[in-house]
């Protein structure tokens, strides 16, 4: 097996044990979610990598536990930020980037307090389970640019989408998740707000 492939599942393993460790102080996933922590959480986010390439600059939405951004972190994009408004969370988040080599800035925040303009400028914004999709497109004005939203949702896609078209043009693509036969990924691009 290639040596890289194994050093990322070492550290994505180390990153298991440490949400399973503070997850007995905060609560970071459900307690009867952690059985399924591995599939439920860790290969539901990473398999996002996928759709991504190593150079995107990604923004992840109400961060919690680090899904899906400390996953792909450590699986090889080499710059995240992390929103995150709930403080104990965050000082997991501190915690828990340690484990990956590439870039990771975190943000003690919420969402619509943040305006983010940096020298690489976020091209791609992540979130999962955080809010619907009309919800989540308010959001774009804080990046600058944002190409486009990659987001993990569930089996009420549609709805969503159905919603968040009344009040938003935007391109968009359904992918099947490869952990859920429910859910899906969504890539949301072209966002212009209707008036």
């Amino acid at each position: 097996m290639n040596p890289q492939i194994n050093l990322v599942e070492s550290k994505l393993r180390d990153y298991a044990s440490l949400i399973l460790k503070w997850n007995k102080i905060i609560n970071l996933i459900s307690k009867n979610t952690e059985a399924e922590l591995w599939e439920r959480h860790i290969l539901d986010s990473a398999q996002l990598f996928d759709y991504l390439t190593p150079d995107d600059h990604i923004c992840d939405l109400g961060s919690g536990a680090g899904f899906p951004g400390i996953v792909l972190s450590i699986m090889g994009i080499k710059h995240i930020t992390l929103i995150e408004s709930d403080t104990r969370k965050c000082a997991f988040l501190n915690q828990a980037s340690l484990i990956s080599q590439n870039k990771l800035t975190i943000i003690n925040e919420r969402i619509e307090n943040c305006f983010i303009t940096q020298t690489s400028p976020v091209n791609i914004v992540t979130s999962r389970a955080l809010t619907s999709l009309d919800n989540l497109l308010h959001y774009n004005k804080i990046f600058t640019p944002t190409k486009s939203f990659l987001l993990l949702k569930g089996k009420n896609f549609q709805k969503e989408l159905d919603e968040a078209q009344e009040n938003w043009h935007f391109v968009h693509q359904v992918f099947p998740s490869s952990t859920n036969s429910e859910s899906v990924i969504l890539r949301i691009e072209n966002v212009e707000q209707k008036n």
